[in-house]
């Protein structure tokens, strides 16, 4: 498992990905109209949301690779240099490889990359409340939940749910970093440049 800088020719993969409700109903923020999820992905939006994955100065994305299969994607966003905060994402797209860890060893490269490269202090997140395997995962790493950060409407239930803020401090992280366990199926290739 690796992570590599993600590139428009990646689009096959998040457009099909983007046609998935799984997904969907767990990205709140997408293109179209009004932020709102825009289902199904036609090919303008997606190259829309591609064009903010790949080109957008504040993120630094990259695609999770298993195998040499591109699953999902990961980064880091409203990110400045110099700036000691960013905010993490991750959208593990292949079902195949869901619940199987993987998420969970892509934030640790990412987690080391942030703290260790990038010199942050802090990375923050978002995520509903309703979406308990990432929360578990987040918590393993070390993120705690520091607030409400609003609410999202779901369309398709035609419900809100809240929006959890949780963070994570370079500290907290290097200090249970010698104690987290992935599943021993799981290799983890570092990168060395981005």
């Amino acid at each position: 498992m690796q992570l590599r800088p993600l590139v428009m020719g990646d689009k096959d993969n998040v457009k099909k990905w983007l046609s998935d409700p799984y997904i969907l109903r767990l990205t709140f923020v997408v293109p179209g109209p009004g932020c709102s999820p825009s289902f199904p992905f036609n090919s303008v939006s997606t190259d829309q949301y591609m064009n903010i994955l790949v080109n957008d100065d504040r993120r630094i994305t990259f695609a999770i690779e298993v195998n040499g299969e591109h699953v999902g994607n990961i980064g880091i966003k409203e990110y400045q240099k110099g700036s000691p905060f960013g905010e993490c994402f991750i959208e593990i797209g292949d079902n195949k490889v869901r619940n199987k860890g993987v998420g969970t060893a892509a934030m640790v490269i990412l987690l080391e990359y942030a703290f260790k490269t990038l010199m942050l202090d802090e990375i923050r997140l978002e995520v509903l409340e309703f979406n308990l395997p990432a929360i578990r995962v987040y918590q393993k790493l070390g993120f705690v939940r520091t607030h409400r950060s609003g609410w999202h409407y779901d369309a398709e239930g035609g419900q809100y749910w809240q929006v959890w803020g949780m963070c994570l401090t370079a500290d907290r992280f290097t200090a249970l970093q010698k104690r987290l366990s992935l599943p021993s199926d799981i290799k983890i290739t570092p990168f060395t440049k981005i």
